[in-house]
């Protein structure tokens, strides 16, 4: 009888802790991931909330730390499409083509070091990470001309190039306004 008496105070502050305080949890950082995912020019909003809908987005506490989701995301990105272009190096290739994933990796080279530098540098100068996040898109886009030009089309490649170009879009509007 004894062991009732316990179990039905312990249960129900259970019961209300789990019902009271959990959905206020996620319910601040939706609504930050909202706020954040609503102030951005993005042409895909649905893109960003599913961004940052994630475990990592939903535990940001503030904007800093959800561009740090977005850039290590930026930086799994690139460093999976280098990775492919490493791979697609060392097949048989025509110089035009070797050429065009030479310019690749290269970018991938840098564009993985960028995304890497963006979350330190935020912390200690928004405007400098800012600046550094610009710079991305450009370097992605001489990986584009120079397949194009090559007439090389990979559809991972491809689709590196956007989801990449998606961060690093996603990053600057983040970061513009800090």
């Amino acid at each position: 009888m004894a062991y009732q008496a316990h179990f039905i105070p312990a249960f129900t502050i259970l019961f209300l802790s789990l019902n009271i305080f959990s959905p206020r949890v996620v319910f601040a950082n939706q609504q930050l991931v909202d706020q954040v995912c609503n102030g951005v020019a993005l042409e895909d909003r649905e893109a960003c909330l599913k961004t940052f809908s994630t475990p990592q987005g939903l535990a940001a506490n503030n904007a800093n730390q959800l561009v740090g989701v977005a850039m290590n995301e930026g930086v799994t990105i690139s460093q999976n499409t280098f990775n492919l272009v490493e791979e697609m190096i060392k097949k048989p290739n025509t110089p035009v083509i070797r050429e065009a994933l030479k310019t690749c990796e290269k970018t991938y080279s840098y564009v993985t070091d960028e995304f890497k530098l963006i979350t330190p540098e935020l912390a200690e100068d928004a405007m400098s990470a800012n600046y550094d996040v610009a710079l991305i898109n450009p370097e992605i886009e001489n990986c584009a001309k120079a397949l194009k030009a090559a007439k090389f089309t990979v559809p991972q490649l491809v689709e590196g190039n956007r989801v990449a170009d998606y961060y690093a879009n996603l990053g600057y509007d983040l970061t513009v306004n800090m």
